[in-house]
């Protein structure tokens, strides 16, 4: 397969669903309501940065690391961390889906493991 044959793959490859959980969406909301108590503009743009960070694990979901050991359904989890590392981002990619399972504010959470 030349340069261009794999260029072509890339640009065919069909985006990997996002799935957010109704707790990673609470956590999304959480989160957002605790910045709004600071700042409205900041909370709108942690807003946009969260859904924009988990919106680009649709094209290449492997990007970011396992969490050794860590497994839900068989499969391995995996950790974005977004916000200079202030959140992180708990996933598994399944099939073509990417299930987001937590979002968590590490400055709060004394552990960031609720699966």
């Amino acid at each position: 397969m030349n340069s261009i044959q794999r260029l072509e793959r890339l640009l065919i490859m069909p985006n990997y669903k996002i799935i957010i959980t109704q707790r990673a969406f609470s956590d999304i909301t959480e989160n957002v309501l605790f910045v709004k108590n600071v700042s409205i503009e900041a909370a709108k743009e942690l807003y946009k940065e969260i859904i924009a960070s988990i919106q680009s694990l649709s094209p290449f979901p492997n990007k970011y690391p396992e969490i050794e050991g860590l497994r839900i359904k068989g499969s391995r989890i995996r950790k974005m961390t977004i916000h200079q590392g202030r959140y992180i981002v708990l996933y598994k990619v399944e099939d073509e889906n990417v299930i987001i399972y937590d979002v968590i504010d590490v400055r709060r959470e004394s552990t960031f493991i609720k699966i």
